[in-house]
C-alpha cells in the first residue's frame, strides 16, 4: 500500500498512540493493532524494528509511570524469558525466509489465533503447571522477531496462572523489556535490523498513547480488564484482515 509521505507519517502517528493507549490498559495488543498495518505500508523488517523502539518506549512509561509500585511476577518473567531466546532465533529466520506477502499472511493467522485462543481462555478456573512456560516462551519469542506479535503466547499461559489484572500487566511489560537485547541483537546478526527513518514522531505518539491508556486503566480498565482483552484481540483480527486485503 503507498501512500504520500506526510499522510504516512500522519496515519502511523494514530496508529502508535492508539496501539499504546491500548497496550497501557492490557499489558500487550501494541503489536497485536500495529503489526500488520505496518507490515503493509512500510513492510515487514522495518515494522519489527518500528514497533521494538517505540514500543520499548510505551512499555518503560508503563512502569516509570505507575502510582505505586510495578508487581512483575519474576519467576514468570524469568521463565518465559529465558525460553525464548531458542524462538527467537527461529523468528529471524523466518523474517528472512518469508515474503512479504507470505509475512502479512502469517501475521493475520497469527492474531486471528490469538482472538480464537482468548476465546478458549476466558474461562480462567484452572490453572496451569509453570512447565508450560517453556512452549509459551518459545513461541513468543519465535513470533516477537519474527512479526513482533510476541504477545499472545504469553498472554495465553499467564491468564491462566491466576494473577491479578495489575500483575499480568507488569508481568507482560517486563518480559517484553528483559528480551528486548536479544531481540534487538538476533535482528542485528542476521542483517534483519532496518529502522523507519520518520521513528522519532512515532516515538512521541508512543509516549501520548501511554499517558492516554494509563489514564483509562486507572479509570475503568482494571475492573473490565477480560472484557478489554477479548475486545482488543478481536479488533486486532479485523485489522489484520483488512491489511491483508490492502496490503
Amino acid at each position: 500500500m503507498q501512500l504520500d509521505g506526510a499522510v504516512l507519517v500522519g496515519a502511523l502517528f494514530g496508529l502508535i498512540f492508539v496501539s499504546a493507549a491500548l497496550q497501557s490498559l492490557s499489558g500487550f495488543g501494541y503489536a497485536l493493532l500495529s503489526a500488520p498495518l505496518l507490515t503493509a505500508t512500510i513492510g515487514g523488517a522495518e515494522a519489527v524494528s518500528t514497533i521494538i523502539i517505540t514500543g520499548t518506549v510505551c512499555d518503560v512509561a508503563i512502569l516509570a509511570m505507575r502510582r505505586s509500585m510495578p508487581r512483575p511476577v519474576a519467576r514468570e518473567v524469568w521463565a518465559l524469558a529465558g525460553w525464548s531466546v531458542p524462538g527467537m532465533l527461529v523468528g529471524t529466520w523466518l523474517l528472512a525466509l518469508l515474503p512479504a506477502v507470505g509475512l502479512q499472511i502469517f501475521v493475520a493467522c497469527v492474531v486471528i489465533g490469538a482472538v480464537l485462543l482468548r476465546l478458549r481462555s476466558r474461562e480462567r478456573g484452572a490453572v496451569v503447571r509453570p512447565a508450560w512456560a517453556g512452549p509459551a516462551g518459545f513461541f513468543s519469542g519465535a513470533l516477537s522477531t519474527s512479526t513482533s506479535l510476541g504477545g499472545p503466547p504469553s498472554v495465553y499461559y499467564l491468564v491462566h496462572r491466576g494473577l491479578t489484572p495489575h500483575a499480568m500487566r507488569d508481568t507482560l511489560v517486563t518480559v517484553s523489556l528483559v528480551r528486548l537485547p536479544l531481540s534487538v541483537a538476533a535482528l542485528v546478526i542476521a542483517g534483519m535490523w532496518e529502522t523507519y527513518e520518520r521513528w522519532l514522531p512515532l516515538v512521541v505518539a508512543a509516549v501520548l498513547g501511554q499517558v492516554v491508556g494509563s489514564r483509562a486503566f486507572h479509570a475503568f480498565g482494571s475492573a473490565r480488564y477480560e472484557r478489554v482483552v477479548l475486545v482488543l484481540l478481536v479488533t486486532s483480527a479485523l485489522v489484520s484482515v483488512a491489511a491483508l486485503a490492502i496490503g
